[in-house]
């Protein structure tokens, strides 16, 4: 038998020149050891069993790390069978013995294999390019960035130290790319949104701003959600402004959060996040330039021709937490992501949504995105961009005079307060009304729930940067 070891870097090395790439395989060798022809027909028996009985713990490891699969034991393996009570035992007690403990090997080696198949048919995910991390991430100010280091499983674990780990099945999520083309006109340009009841109040100001400053935008934009009701409610609260925006009921989500019914909230919400990366997927390998945007986001000016200029140059572009240069990369986000339908943003996207279900760091698609991709995109056939601070802000990097195209709630982990920022961004961007005058800013009064200190250093980083290439 044989087990497969899969390379994440091998994956991401086919990404980079376009091949594809093979598995590694090892053969787990037992030694054999006797004197006599009995003994050697008995030890070549005994050496069968603890084969498979190694490849069985390997298996099981693999489908879970609390699994495990009891060896003979290396004692056992000589001429003489020795009992616990220091007598020897004769022939066919012998023979006796080392059947009964290789019929427990094979049934522990059936036992572990029928636990792989349940866990790797649940999962519907082959070898390949995971995370456990959680989707809401709130960067550290001063951080590497860098990620977990990836730890790959032939198998894909499905869980990760004693917690249950929830994943997507690879590839597209079936209907989306289909309902698309259904509304869409002959541009093949798509926005997408995912959005729950709870954070459509964050959504609202993405539409108002979009209304705003690009009303256009409006028709191209769909809003994914996990059920008819959510539908029905944000449909509802769309038309009392007079407009429709297209809805996308995701059904294969119940079938997703079912299959991982026993994982943790955070795990589920890591499933979420990864699930931006598969919807993207779905669009461009139907030819849709696809921008995906976090409910929490306030355009503050007409995106196009930022997508135009950076997409006539790149085939991927994602969003930063903070930084500029060097800085914005290692703090790569995926709260705005753009992509063309390029053949090498096609295989880019291939690779990344493949990652779900063999990477083990912190972050979800971003952590992975950042420990794995960031540090090689020069190697990459893809282009990829990601958008310092200058273009995409946030609560760590705004300021009235920035001139941002986007602002996200980056920086404000309480809820309440980072609606209250979004919504100051979102009253200097529409139509002013001189009978309602638009107040300045007041980052102090959502100190509570943003992280000012955070801001502070960033506003550091940013002067110390500039001052470093005043001149330049």
């Amino acid at each position: 038998g044989r087990e497969r070891k899969g390379g994440l870097r091998d994956d991401l090395e086919g990404a980079r020149t376009g091949r594809d790439t093979g598995h590694a395989t090892t053969r787990v060798r037992a030694t054999r050891d006797g004197r006599e022809r009995k003994t050697r027909a008995r030890d070549s028996a005994l050496g069968e069993a603890m084969s498979r009985g190694e490849r069985a713990s390997l298996l099981g490891v693999n489908a879970d790390e609390d699994a495990a699969v009891t060896v003979i034991g290396a004692r056992e393996d000589g001429v003489d069978a020795m009992e616990d009570d220091g007598t020897y035992a004769s022939t066919s007690r012998r023979q006796k013995m080392w059947r009964t403990r290789i019929i427990g090997v094979t049934v522990g080696v059936c036992v572990a294999l029928v636990g792989v198949l349940a866990v790797t048919g649940a999962r519907g995910a082959g070898a390949g390019l995971t995370p456990g991390g959680g989707a809401a991430r709130s960067p550290s100010v001063g951080g590497d960035g860098a990620g977990q280091t990836v730890t790959m499983s032939a198998l894909g674990a499905s869980r990760v130290g004693s917690s249950m780990r929830a994943i997507n099945a690879p590839g597209h999520i079936p209907g989306l790319a289909e309902h698309v083309d259904d509304v869409s006109s002959a541009t093949k340009f798509r926005m997408l949104t995912f959005c729950n009841k709870a954070y459509w109040m964050f959504a609202r100001n993405l539409l108002e701003s979009m209304k705003a400053v690009s009303p256009s935008l409006v028709d191209f934009w769909t809003i994914i959600v996990a059920d008819e009701e959510t539908k029905k409610y944000i449909d509802d609260e769309i038309r009392l402004g007079g407009i429709s925006v297209d809805i996308f009921v995701d059904e294969d989500l119940k079938t997703q959060v079912l299959k991982n019914r026993g994982a943790s909230k955070d795990a589920l919400k890591a499933m979420l996040s990864w699930r931006r990366v598969h919807a993207m997927q779905s669009l461009i390998d139907s030819d849709y330039t696809t921008m995906f945007l976090e409910p929490d986001v306030v355009i503050q000016k007409n995106p196009l021709q930022i997508i135009h200029d950076q997409l006539s140059k790149n085939d991927v572009v994602l969003s930063s937490d903070y930084g500029l240069g060097k800085t914005a990369r290692e703090h790569a986000s995926s709260k705005i992501v753009i992509a063309k339908p390029s053949v090498q943003a096609k295989k880019l996207f291939n690779v990344w949504q493949r990652a779900e279900a063999s990477y083990s760091g912190d972050g979800a698609e971003i952590g992975f995105f950042n420990s794995e991709v960031a540090p090689h995109l020069e190697s990459l056939t893809a282009n990829v961009k990601i958008l310092d601070q200058t273009v995409v802000g946030n609560f760590l990097s705004h300021h009235a005079k920035a001139s941002q195209s986007f602002v996200t709630g980056t920086g404000c982990d309480d809820i309440n307060y980072k609606i209250n920022f979004m919504t100051q961004v979102l009253r200097h961007v529409q139509p002013m009304d001189p009978n309602n005058p638009v107040s300045e800013f007041d980052y102090e009064g959502v100190k509570q729930g943003c992280d000012l200190a955070g801001r502070a250093k960033v506003f550091k980083l940013s002067n110390e940067y500039a001052k470093k290439f005043a001149g330049h």
